[in-house]
């Protein structure tokens, strides 16, 4: 069993085989030190704290337990580091505020100014680059932009913080990286512009001219059932490989209890085949569990990866989108915004006034000109969810008490070469929960995402059946063999300050069975 030890994200061993060797500049920067002796892990630990860098390293390779000392003084990053290691066999790799440390090695990777090159297997060369989407007035960061490249299905999301990191393909160097959000106007900027630091995007609020909106006011129901009645001809019509990021995690009030991280190859059936199921093969895989925690009452989350694939509303058509004589919502167009440079009709829906069974409400979000699906947002009623508690849990002890808080989802989709698929999908699931001797409830946060990363049509076959993921499973529970060059050849969504933090403090360990 491998153990890593991260004073910051597992995410970013994505970054790793892209990181220059020498360490920069930013290494050379001086600190200064108190004496002390203590272990590697907190010698280290504490560098980071002085010098506002985070480490990651496999302790496979570092004995966290050790000994070492540091002088007192001023010293280098550099050298403080290597005063813990108490050796030169390590190489020091950098960028924005992350150092990874590794065993000296010949690296197939090589480094080009501020820009980093990896190659692949098939000698394909990558760049690396990253940023953060601010909204324009306030500075703020948002979540959730989709961040790609139009016309090739290669993208990913920004994170709570408005951040990502995207791997791209040196074909598409001259290309404009492309970045929208709902309510934004849209931007695309050269990647020429990007290739040397980590990049602010700033991104300015639409804002809907009243005439426009006076011009454009319809039946709500009417555009719903336009937006189903369009599937079979706007969303993918034969059978795609979508290589998809995929995570899930628990969290006990801001404390990571567990983080699993994967890559999927997902076989996905064409839209108007909504009666076959995707199916779903696992190619890369890693869980980081909190050791700390100690609690007797263990939370499990069972089927996210089925929730991801059955979220993608127009495939699996659920009853709010079907207008007819037994659909039980109320439609109210409530607003028009702009999303990839499109202007969308906003619908929102709820329940009919005395139907109490919890039932899901939310908006739509739905193209004014072909009624293309872009975006749904999607939560259990507020109002009926304490009868929602038998549709999440599905198993307890006697002694534990568990209710549903909050229970939201989002849905978005991109277009490419004329047809849209699901881009990313992200459900929070919040609950309280009270195990035996215990006084008060805790509050639990269970989340999962998927974001399509890249999008294939061309040779498509459904995957052999032992090769294929059963989706309804406890994907934590997954058996797994741990590859070192983990993120290597993928793009990821980067994790939330609040996993960062979270990292940090806990000593985790990423699993491996040799099978």
């Amino acid at each position: 069993m491998k153990r890593l030890c991260l004073f910051l994200i597992f995410t970013s061993i994505f970054l790793s085989p892209m990181w220059p060797e020498n360490g920069g500049d930013s290494l050379s920067k001086h600190i200064r030190i108190e004496k002390r002796k203590d272990t590697v892990y907190e010698l280290l630990n504490y560098i980071s704290e002085v010098s506002g860098f985070y480490f990651i390293y496999d302790s496979k390779i570092i004995d966290n337990e050790k000994k070492a000392k540091l002088p007192g003084g001023s010293y280098s990053i550099r050298e403080a580091i290597n005063f813990v290691l108490q050796s030169g066999n390590y190489t020091l790799r950098t960028i924005d505020r992350y150092i990874l440390i590794n065993k000296t090695t010949n690296s197939s990777s090589s480094y080009q100014g501020d820009a980093f090159i990896s190659k692949t297997k098939d000698c394909e060369s990558y760049k690396q680059i990253a940023g953060t989407v601010l909204e324009k007035m306030t500075q703020s960061p948002i979540p959730y932009c989709s961040v790609g490249f139009e016309g090739t299905g290669i993208g990913t999301i920004t994170n709570n913080n408005g951040k990502f990191v995207l791997r791209v393909p040196d074909s598409l160097l001259t290309d404009k990286l492309h970045v929208s959000h709902i309510g934004y106007d849209s931007q695309s900027i050269p990647i020429s512009f990007m290739q040397n630091n980590p990049s602010n995007i700033y991104l300015s609020e639409r804002i809907v001219p009243l005439q426009e909106v006076i011009f454009r006011l319809v039946n709500p129901r009417k555009i719903v059932k336009e937006a189903l009645e369009a599937r079979d001809h706007l969303y993918l019509d034969k059978p795609s490989y979508f290589t998809s990021f995929y995570r899930e995690g628990i969290m006990r009030k801001s404390e990571l209890l567990r983080l699993t991280e994967a890559v999927f190859k997902v076989y996905k059936q064409s839209y108007s085949h909504s009666f076959s199921s995707d199916q779903v093969k696992l190619l890369k895989m890693r869980k980081i569990t909190n050791d700390a925690v100690k609690d007797s009452v263990v939370l499990r989350m069972k089927a996210g990866v089925e929730a991801s694939l059955l979220l993608d509303l127009m495939k699996n058509v659920p009853d709010f989108l079907e207008i007819n004589d037994k659909n039980i919502y109320d439609y109210t167009k409530i607003d028009m915004t702009e999303i990839d440079s499109r202007m969308a009709h906003v619908i929102s829906f709820e329940q009919r006034k005395g139907i109490t069974d919890p039932y899901l409400r939310g908006k739509l979000f739905i193209d004014s000109e072909n009624s293309a699906l872009l975006c749904a947002q999607l939560e259990v009623n507020p109002q009926f969810i304490d009868k929602a508690e038998d549709l999440f849990v599905v198993k307890r002890g006697r002694s534990v008490k568990i209710h549903p808080q909050q229970i939201v989802y989002t849905v978005s989709y991109k277009e490419l070469d004329g047809k849209y698929y699901m881009n990313h999908v992200r459900g929070d699931l919040q609950f309280k929960m009270k195990g035996k001797g215990q006084l008060f409830y805790s509050s639990m946060h269970i989340f999962f995402e998927m974001v399509t990363c890249k999008v294939e049509t061309v040779n498509v076959q459904p995957f052999p059946r032992e090769e294929r993921l059963p989706v309804k499973k406890i994907f934590s529970e997954e058996r797994f063999a741990y590859d070192n060059h983990f993120w290597g050849d993928f793009n990821v969504i980067l994790p939330e300050e609040n996993i960062n933090k979270n990292l940090s403090r806990i000593t985790s360990k990423i699993e491996e069975s040799g099978e």
